[in-house]
């Protein structure tokens, strides 16, 4: 991630760093504009991280070897039912005391706008009984917009909003749950 990020020109600014450290193992959420994210998730949480990736990644041929040396887990998004079994090890690395990585939208927006959250980050925070991270990109299409294939230099600011603890959340609360953190990235974003 530094190196990435440092020959690309890109300057990191983040507010609410001390919430990347706060509470160990987590799962960090990110709001997922550009394949510029994964690499600021690796430069902003830097160890004992493990990701969860679209299967497709996983034939990358530069990508699928390095994400898997690094132990993300994949996920057939067409298979709900195989997804949710590919997940186990997320929540098994959770419980060993790796964090995690997940963008909750699902897959890239190509514009600033704020997609749906999906459950699956929130389900496996619960599962695992740790919190929640919600980290909130700004401008990182300025950087690598979805077509691009060069980075350019940017200033991405970056807010790593407090650890939101999940162990009295329930199935029924969910939906409110994950509400309420979704407008908190609203509310950063400016977006309503």
């Amino acid at each position: 991630g530094d190196v990435a990020t440092s020959l690309a020109g890109i300057d990191l600014r983040v507010e609410g760093e001390e919430h990347l450290w706060s509470h160990r193992p987590a799962v960090f959420i990110f709001n997922h504009q550009s394949a510029l994210d994964a690499i600021l998730m690796m430069k902003l949480i830097r160890r004992d991280v493990t990701g969860i990736g679209k299967m497709e990644l996983k034939k990358n041929p530069i990508f699928g070897p390095l994400f898997t040396a690094a132990g993300v887990v994949f996920v057939d998004r067409a298979n709900s039912a195989g997804a949710i079994e590919a997940l186990k090890p997320a929540v098994e690395a959770l419980k060993e005391g790796r964090s995690l990585t997940i963008a909750p939208e699902g897959t890239r927006s190509p514009t600033p706008k704020l997609g749906r959250f999906k459950k699956g980050a929130f389900h496996l925070a619960m599962q695992a009984g740790v919190p929640i991270v919600p980290v909130v990109f700004r401008n990182v299409l300025d950087a690598f917009p979805k077509d691009a294939r060069v980075m350019r230099a940017a200033t991405i600011e970056t807010v790593v909003l407090p650890p939101v603890q999940t162990t009295d959340w329930t199935v029924e609360s969910l939906d409110e749950k994950i509400a309420e953190i979704r407008d908190a990235y609203l509310d950063i974003l400016h977006q309503f």
